[in-house]
C-alpha cells in the first residue's frame, strides 16, 4: 500500500510542478520586453546547456553511449519543438493569454490524428466526438464575435504549434523508450536551439541584443516551463502515455489566464470563457475515453 502511495505522490507533484510551470510560461514571455524569436532561442538554448552540464556530471566518462540511428529522430523532434515554441509565443502577441494557451493545449486532442495515420488505431466515437467539438472550439475563436478586435492570426499560428507540439510529443514518447531522460533532453533542446538559430539568420531577426533584465526572463523561461515542465512531462513519458503525461494541458490556460489576469489585466469575456469550455470539455471526453480504452484509471 506504501509502495502505491508513494508513487502516487510522486506523479502528483511532478504533475502539478509541470502545471505550475506552464502556465507561466506566456506571462514570462510578455514581460520579458523581448519578442517571440529571442525567448524561444533562448528558452532552449539556456535549457539545453543545463542539460549537457547535468548528462556530464551524470556520465564524466561518457560511458552514456548513444545509438547514432535515433540521432536524426531527435533532431526532428527538435525541430518540432522550436516551430511550437516560435508560433506559439508569437500568437501571444496577438491574441489574448487565454485564447492562446486553450488553443495550443488541444494537441492531446490532435494526437489522435498520427495515432490513426501511423498506428492505424481508430478513434472510437466519443474520440470523434472530442476531436470535432475541438475543431469547432478553435473555429469558434477565429470569429469576431468571440475573438473581438484582436488579430485571426494569433490562432492560426498557435494552433499550428499546437499540431507542432503533437509531432514533439509523439516523438518524445517513442525516443523516450530509447534514451535517457539527459540524453533525449540534451539532443531534442540543442536540436530546436540550432533550429531557431538557423530561422534567425535567414529572417535576420535579433536574439542578442536586449537589456539585463530580458536575459533575467530569458532564463526564468529556460528554469521554470523548459525544466520544471517540458523536461518533467518528458520524464513522465517513459512510464505513462502521451495522453496521460499531457492530461496537465487541461488546466494550463485556467492558471495561465488567472496569471494573465494578475500581471497583465487581461480579463477573460463570458462568451471567451464558454468556448474555453467547450475546447477544454473535447480534450477531456479524448482523454477520459482513452484511459476507458486503455483500462487506465485516471
Amino acid at each position: 500500500m506504501k509502495g502505491w502511495f508513494s508513487i502516487y505522490l510522486k506523479f502528483s507533484l511532478v504533475w502539478v510542478t509541470i502545471l505550475l510551470s506552464f502556465s507561466s510560461a506566456s506571462i514570462l514571455v510578455l514581460i520579458s520586453g523581448a519578442g517571440a524569436l529571442p525567448c524561444a532561442f533562448w528558452r532552449v538554448t539556456i535549457a539545453a546547456i543545463i542539460l549537457w552540464i547535468a548528462r556530464f556530471l551524470a556520465s564524466p566518462r561518457g560511458s552514456s553511449k548513444l545509438d547514432h540511428r535515433i540521432i536524426p529522430y531527435s533532431c526532428l523532434s527538435g525541430f518540432t519543438l522550436a516551430v511550437h515554441f516560435l508560433l506559439w509565443m508569437e500568437s501571444l502577441f496577438l491574441i489574448p493569454v487565454a485564447i492562446s494557451t486553450t488553443v495550443v493545449v488541444t494537441y492531446p486532442l490532435l494526437s489522435i490524428i498520427p495515432d490513426l495515420i501511423v498506428f492505424k488505431e481508430k478513434p472510437t466515437p466519443l474520440q470523434a466526438l472530442g476531436l470535432a467539438l475541438g475543431f469547432i472550439g478553435v473555429i469558434l475563436f477565429t470569429q469576431p464575435w468571440v475573438l473581438g478586435g484582436y488579430d485571426v492570426r494569433g490562432v492560426i499560428l498557435s494552433f499550428i504549434g499546437a499540431l507542432a507540439a503533437t509531432c514533439y510529443f509523439s516523438l518524445g514518447r517513442f525516443l523516450r523508450r530509447r534514451l535517457s531522460l539527459l540524453d533525449y533532453g540534451s539532443l531534442t533542446y540543442s536540436s530546436a536551439s540550432l533550429s531557431i538559430l538557423a530561422y534567425s539568420l535567414v529572417v535576420g531577426g535579433n536574439i542578442l541584443y536586449y537589456p539585463i533584465d530580458s536575459y533575467i526572463y530569458f532564463i526564468l523561461l529556460a528554469l521554470i516551463p523548459m525544466v520544471g515542465g517540458h523536461t518533467l512531462l518528458n520524464y513522465m513519458l517513459r512510464y505513462v502515455k502521451t495522453s496521460i503525461a499531457t492530461s496537465v494541458a487541461l488546466a494550463e490556460p485556467i492558471g495561465a489566464s488567472i496569471l494573465a489576469y494578475i500581471a497583465l489585466g487581461q480579463e477573460v469575456s463570458l462568451v471567451e470563457a464558454l468556448v474555453m469550455c467547450l475546447t477544454l470539455s473535447s480534450i477531456a471526453l479524448i482523454l477520459f475515453e482513452e484511459a476507458r480504452v486503455s483500462r487506465i484509471t485516471v
